[in-house]
């Protein structure tokens, strides 16, 4: 007779995940050395910019003003600090 935690322990389907490093090398942008940062929120201006689908920025369509209400409820928070 098989004790029930041998079959409980073996499960058939069980997958096989590989906890091998992977090679960080692709993972890397090289960043200009005089490029700067804003560690602050986007200004309102930023997430038109960003929102802008037809290269228009003195249009707005409904399809932008959704993206602007959505940019801003994401990025229009103050950033995680340790």
């Amino acid at each position: 007779m098989i004790p029930l935690i041998a079959l409980l322990a073996t499960p058939a389907t069980a997958e096989v995940v590989s906890m091998a490093p992977m090679p960080m090398d692709d993972l890397w942008v090289d960043v200009p050395v005089d490029a700067t940062f804003n560690p602050g929120p986007p200004s309102y201006d930023d997430i038109v910019a960003m929102a802008d689908l037809d290269g228009d920025p003195s249009v707005i369509s409904d399809k932008e003003r959704e993206m602007i209400v959505l940019l801003t409820q994401v990025l229009g928070s103050a950033p995680i600090t340790n």
